[in-house]
């Protein structure tokens, strides 16, 4: 496939639309569109709806062009420990890799590169985030096997993606007595983001709260999506001093998705 520059983006809500019609019996018919896949978050989100594609199998439909991810996704369909574009730009590491010091180190270290070469001078707090996330996987999500980190990197752009099949947020955070009064998957994710909130105990240590974290990264020009069950939480920082916050309803997902994409000024690659 060749690819098509003005073809309509693969994005969240592609995503939303293909998982409300396939949760009602009703496979859509693509034949006659083309999308392209500016982001991996989407791709991934669609590959854990409970109702999704293998990403192997959405690497093969002739409606989307997965352009210069395609490497990223095809990797991610193998399944690889640990996998390495050769220009550096992208990287991946799936299962019990998440686990393995050697492995996640060396990870980190080429998610830190490829930030830096984008032009973000706070690669670090990227990466910092990236390893919250992935210590979330290990410690909560009960199904670490199941999980898959990214990044991918353009001039002044990086994105990351963290996903687990796991238990979700919910039945996760539901566990420490202190939050049993969660009522759905839209409040456990607000309250997953807050400071102190954890599944574990308030003097265990856990659950230090990723939401200074992650408003520091809305406010580099930030946009950020994290999914459990039925309910997503955005936010979004690309349009001004406001961060824009929203819970709302979405297909069932398995397990937990975090997926965050930041602008930088554009240096271009060394």
């Amino acid at each position: 496939m060749q690819p098509d520059l003005l073809a309509p983006s693969f994005d969240y809500s592609v995503v939303d639309g293909l998982g409300r019609a396939f949760q009602r019996g009703i496979v859509p018919r693509l034949d006659d569109k083309v999308f392209r896949a500016r982001a991996a978050g989407p791709a991934v989100e669609l590959a854990n709806l409970e109702v999704g594609i293998d990403l192997q199998r959405l690497g093969e439909r002739t409606w989307l062009d997965r352009g210069s991810l395609q490497p990223l996704l095809s990797a991610l369909a193998a399944k690889p420990r640990q996998w390495l574009a050769p220009d550096g730009r992208r990287g991946s590491i799936t299962g019990e890799g998440l686990e393995q010091e050697e492995t996640l180190n060396s990870f980190k270290i080429d998610a830190h590169k490829a930030a830096l070469t984008a032009g973000f001078e706070k690669a670090a707090l990227l990466v910092a985030a990236m390893g919250e996330l992935i210590g979330n996987v290990i410690d909560h999500s009960e199904a670490v096997g199941s999980g898959i980190a990214l990044f991918s990197a353009e001039a002044g752009r990086f994105e990351f993606v963290i996903a687990d099949a796991g238990i979700g947020a919910l039945r996760s955070l539901t566990r420490n007595p202190d939050h049993a009064g969660l009522g759905d998957e839209g409040a456990a994710l607000e309250a997953m983001i807050e400071a102190g909130v954890s599944r574990f105990g308030s003097d265990t240590g856990h659950g230090n709260g990723f939401r200074p974290i992650f408003e520091k990264l809305a406010d580099m020009t930030g946009e950020l999506r994290f999914r459990s069950g039925d309910y997503a939480l955005t936010l979004d920082g690309r349009f001004g001093d406001h961060i824009a916050r929203q819970v709302s309803q979405k297909p069932r997902l398995n397990g937990l998705l975090a997926a965050v994409s930041c602008s930088a000024p554009n240096r271009g690659w060394i």
